[in-house]
């Protein structure tokens, strides 16, 4: 038997620790990235499916907001009375209509009068040639149905929104149904009593194709109503299934999700198989979002899927370097051991405690990196290596920042988007209720953008608003807010106007900033605003209350003949006479 001398089974020993050193080094490292990524992207998916159950909820909101606007017309209470002269009813008819017009998602709006067993006075729908009023002679009884008798049981300025369900298209296409959500709410008259209902029904493809356009392809949409029917599935034939005869619960196609339905916490994430263990994994996020204006336990469960390929993407990459580091470690180590025994154990041991103590800042102080021979070597490529490491932890930070980012900004001009704008309107409302100081809104819409648009494309119609958002940002002063509110809406926050003058003034900068024509391409192109004033705290007291009559100012000003930019009060007083 050939008996090993102390060097050599020192050499053996060392190459030993070595290589389960930088094996073990490797692999924890390797299990901890993994770990930290999933970790991350649950996080990330879970913060993705909050930002969506917001915008749906707030797009509900817009329509809520825009069936108040529209119950509160003085000529709605008097069509509801049944009592209104042919003009009035011919004007509400021409302002239902607009509405329409500018809101693909609505399928019809309704003015139910209390009166006749709910009998239609009004309604205005979308038909395959586009928006069409319905003859009286075809107007209908619909005092039945809970969007009619629900909705009068509400409080006045409440809302009632009714469970999603299907709705046969009309037209050319009367097979097809589409996912549709009643919006109504009451109209009173001048003594508060109940005389009609504003309905107004909204298409849910056409909200969701909008709220969906910032998520990436790969990402998988789900939604279910307080029972876990499906409403939203990546398989349309899972949708709807109470409609079809065969339910299909999230909370059986995802056991994980049953506290959602059970009054458990609110959010959850997990990763999985989407169906019967069947690759490819993917990684969950659930949210519990409230349902409905009126309170009340209603709630949908909404939630995004991501595959887990490619979260784990970063993680197999940073493997297979941290795989080639190890394989060069051991074979450094081999050869120092067998050459340099006993004079390395001391560095070696110095070594192998910086490897055991990765983000050990004294630690990594004490390696060997300036020495030119292969302990040198070592010690650099470990080195390396964490730095690799540091740098995905920094990508990783980076990537939050981003989606942080992007949850208040618009990704196209850069300026905040509707949420943070909320956010800041309702800080300026407070500052302002306490120090007795002024703001006003402004509603400012973009003047034939859809010309530009068809005429041009797309992408010089982002250009276009890229530019008109440097100009109103150039036209303000430093203390004025700027967002973009949606499509070629923006709205501005005007502070410390205490006069009409003042208004009209800030008014005039921003049509003055739009008076020059924008370059596009080979073309200059005149783009003209209308804009929409509201005043706090003359208007509302609230920032929705402030933009919906914002809104409508800037509707007046866009149909006025000669008009850029209307003040609420004077649309108000208009009214009134």
């Amino acid at each position: 038997m050939i008996k090993l001398g102390l060097t050599s089974q020192l050499s053996i020993l060392l190459v030993c620790i070595g290589v389960a050193a930088s094996g073990a080094t490797g692999y924890s490292t390797y299990r901890a990235n993994r770990e930290m990524l999933m970790h991350e992207a649950e996080h990330s998916l879970l913060t993705s499916t909050q930002l969506l159950s917001q915008r749906f909820t707030a797009a509900l909101g817009d329509v809520a907001d825009d069936a108040l606007v529209l119950a509160t017309l003085p000529s709605s209470t008097v069509v509801a009375r049944g009592d209104a002269p042919r003009p009035a009813d011919a004007r509400l008819k021409q302002v239902f209509s607009g509405f329409m017009r500018h809101h693909p998602e609505y399928l019809q709006i309704r003015l139910i009068s209390r009166a006749e067993y709910g009998l239609e006075r009004i309604r205005v729908e979308r038909e395959t040639n586009g928006v069409v009023v319905v003859p009286d002679d075809q107007l209908q009884e619909k005092g039945q149905f809970p969007y009619v008798y629900d909705a009068l049981a509400a409080n006045a300025e409440r809302v009632y929104v009714s469970p999603i369900g299907l709705k046969a298209q009309r037209g050319s296409d009367p097979g097809r149904t589409l996912p549709v959500v009643m919006v109504g709410t009451p109209i009173a008259d001048e003594s508060g009593d109940k005389v009609g209902v504003l309905v107004i029904d909204v298409d849910l493809t056409k909200i969701f194709e909008r709220i969906e356009r910032d998520l990436p392809t790969d990402y998988a949409v789900y939604m279910a109503n307080e029972w876990g029917d499906f409403l939203i599935h990546p398989d349309p034939d899972q949708t709807f299934g109470f409609e079809r005869g065969h339910r299909v619960l999230m909370q059986k196609s995802f056991p994980a999700t049953a506290p959602l339905f059970a009054n458990g916490p609110s959010s959850l994430t997990f990763n999985g198989f989407a169906r019967s263990n069947e690759p490819p994994a993917e990684v969950f996020a659930f949210v519990r979002s409230p349902f409905g204006l009126t309170g009340g336990k209603r709630f949908i469960a909404l939630g995004l899927a991501r595959p887990l390929t490619d979260v784990l993407a970063p993680a197999n990459e940073l493997g297979a370097q941290i795989m080639r580091l190890v394989l060069i470690s051991s074979t450094v180590a081999i050869v120092l051991a067998v050459l340099f025994a006993r004079a390395l154990a001391r560095p070696l041991r110095t070594l192998a405690y910086a490897v055991t103590h990765i983000f050990d800042e004294e630690a990594i102080e004490r390696l060997p990196v300036g020495r030119s021979d292969e302990i040198g070597v070592l010690a650099r490529c470990f080195d390396r290596m964490r730095m690799e490491i540091r740098s995905q932890v920094d990508a990783l930070h980076t990537r939050q920042q981003e989606l942080t980012h992007l949850a208040g900004h618009d990704p196209l001009t850069g300026l905040p988007n509707r949420t943070h704008f909320l956010e800041q309107l309702d800080l300026a409302i407070r500052r302002a209720a306490l120090s007795d100081e002024p703001l006003a809104v402004m509603f400012v819409d973009l003047n034939d953008f859809k010309q530009i648009n068809d005429q041009f494309g797309h992408s010089t119609g982002d250009q276009t608003l890229v530019v008109v958002a440097q100009r109103l940002r150039a036209a303000l002063r430093g203390t004025d807010v700027v967002a973009r509110y949606g499509g070629d809406e923006f709205v501005i926050l005007v502070g410390g106007a205490r006069t009409t003058d003042a208004l009209r003034v800030a008014a005039s900068r921003v049509q003055l900033a739009m008076e020059a024509p924008v370059p596009l391409g080979e073309h200059l192109m005149k783009v003209g605003v209308s804009i929409g004033i509201s005043e706090f705290p003359a208007d509302g007291m609230h920032a929705e209350e402030l933009l919906a009559k914002a809104d409508t100012a800037m509707y007046a000003a866009k149909t006025a003949a000669g008009s850029h930019f209307v003040r609420y009060q004077e649309l108000a007083s208009a009214s009134e006479g």
